[in-house]
């Protein structure tokens, strides 16, 4: 006999329940397995499985393929309450004043303008200090969320950046040393509630790694995603005015330095210049938009291309709830990518009507972008 055995599937539902998912059935179909019912079955596997013989006289005396258990349930991701808990207790165990190179290093906080310190975390280097750091805080949402803690086995798997070793033990991040600390740039939802972080190389180096990256972990054991969040510098409730624009650019870090530079705009962030557009969208509607996203769209036809799609759904949005797209733009001196570079360098820097930007940029004539333009609302 053979003991493979099959998954049951729309075009092939279970024989027992009728259901199309969870069951399975041997390929000659003279055995079913059923996750639902145990009521008659011939035997009930040691994982509770119905089993039941469809042609009994030949099973009287043979082994039974039992399929494997279903695969083990994906880590949820946490109420934003706890990853806000979690988040602000490591940045308080763990501050960006723990390490000058946070704060006076090259394009660290001080040379950014940001005095904020207590906002800005860091991660230690050696991994046995993060380790520490994710069993205190483990242990605080142990004794903070007693109701949460009962119901999933580990209370830190639905935290992005968190995870669980072989051994059971709390780890934070990677399990690799590195040659300095990381700053940790918190990612604020509107009400001004930690929902993520993102991880800053002080030592980058262009030739070796990335600059920036998420503290999400979920190709870790219990690790989880925490997607690519909108960051809001400021929360809601301190935004009186529907006239004052919102103000987006790429990054949280970047975002604040901005946010010094235009303290009479709302700064908002997303994770990048491809990332967030429909949520952005619908987070800032009816307000007034100006971005900030790098100059590099110049010179990358697919960063040109995902800055008109953006641009496109603030258009199309305008049109479907009937408010005007309000748009422009910010430009300084292209030697400078990014608007935090031409910050810290004391440029001037202008806005731009989006129609002029448009004309400026030749960009209605370029072909790959032509179909996302439109031009029936510039």
């Amino acid at each position: 006999m053979n003991s493979n055995y099959k998954r049951v599937s729309r075009q092939r539902t279970c024989l027992i329940c009728g259901k199309p998912d969870w069951c399975s059935y041997t390929p000659d179909s003279r055995i079913s397995f059923c996750a639902r019912i145990i009521t008659d079955a011939d035997r009930v596997s040691r994982t509770g499985w119905g089993v039941f013989y469809h042609e009994k006289s030949l099973f009287a005396d043979a082994p039974l393929p039992f399929p494997s258990k279903p695969p083990p349930k994906k880590p949820e991701l946490a109420p934003i309450e706890i990853r806000d808990f979690a988040y602000r207790k490591l940045i308080a165990l763990s501050p960006a004043t723990r390490f000058s190179e946070i704060i006076e290093g090259p394009k660290g906080l001080r040379c950014r303008q940001i005095l904020n310190f207590e906002d800005f975390g860091s991660l230690p280097p050696s991994s046995e200090e993060r380790r520490e750091l994710a069993n205190i805080i483990r242990a605080s949402i142990n004794r903070k969320f007693p109701d949460y803690v009962r119901k999933f086995r580990s209370s830190i798997c639905g935290v992005p950046g968190f995870w669980i070793d072989e051994k059971g033990k709390s780890q934070l991040w990677s399990d690799k040393n590195y040659q300095s600390p990381l700053m940790l740039i918190p990612y604020r939802n509107s009400s001004g509630m930690i929902q993520a972080c993102q991880i800053r190389f002080m030592n980058h180096s262009p030739e070796t790694e990335v600059r920036y990256v998420w503290l999400s972990t979920p190709k870790k054991s219990g690790g989880i995603s925490c997607g690519c969040p909108i960051h809001f510098v400021r929360p809601f409730t301190e935004i009186f005015s529907f006239n004052k624009p919102f103000l987006v650019t790429e990054g949280a870090l970047k975002a604040a330095t901005v946010q010094n530079h235009f303290p009479d705009f709302n700064v908002v962030a997303i994770g990048g210049i491809s990332s967030s557009h429909e949520e952005l969208i619908k987070a800032i509607r009816f307000f007034p938009l100006i971005t900030a996203f790098d100059n590099d769209f110049s010179k990358n036809s697919q960063v040109l291309r995902q800055l008109v799609r953006l641009f496109s759904a603030r258009f199309s949005d305008a049109l479907k709830y009937n408010y005007k797209p309000n748009l422009s733009l910010l430009s300084w001196h292209s030697d400078f990518n990014g608007i935090d570079d031409a910050i810290i360098k004391n440029q001037k820097i202008e806005t731009v009507s989006f129609s002029h930007w448009i004309t400026k940029n030749d960009v209605s004539l370029n072909p790959e972008i032509a179909d996302i333009m439109c031009y029936n609302f510039i």
